[in-house]
């Protein structure tokens, strides 16, 4: 019998699929495999008991931190990702216009509100 947690990415991976097919129906039918992953997962798989699979473990302390950003004390070299900006995949986004505004020396995020 499925644990709860397998029948939840069960769920998951029906839901998020049931959102692939509502926007590229021409899919529907033609996935032969599907692997949904969870934070658990990784730490299952990575034997990790404490902690965060792909970043800094998102805490009040790790937000407090003002080294975070793209410079670095190494010259020509700008970081990017999710801890450069913030959590997450949208972390990750702004993250990448964190860099190229210091890339560029100017706000990247104006160019693309100006389109």
């Amino acid at each position: 019998m499925p644990t709860y947690y397998e029948r939840l990415k069960a769920r998951l991976t029906e839901e998020l699929l049931g959102q692939v097919f509502r926007f590229c129906s021409q899919l529907e039918g033609r996935i032969d495999h599907t692997e949904l992953a969870t934070p658990l997962s990784f730490n299952h798989f990575l034997g990790r008991e404490k902690g965060d699979f792909m970043s800094l473990a998102h805490t009040p302390q790790r937000f407090a931190l003002r080294d975070l950003g793209a410079h670095t004390h190494v010259p020509g070299l700008l970081l990017t990702g999710q801890d450069v900006a913030s959590a997450g995949v949208s972390g990750a986004i702004m993250g990448g216009v964190v860099a190229a505004s210091a890339a560029l020396e100017r706000d990247a995020l104006e160019d693309l509100a100006a389109g």
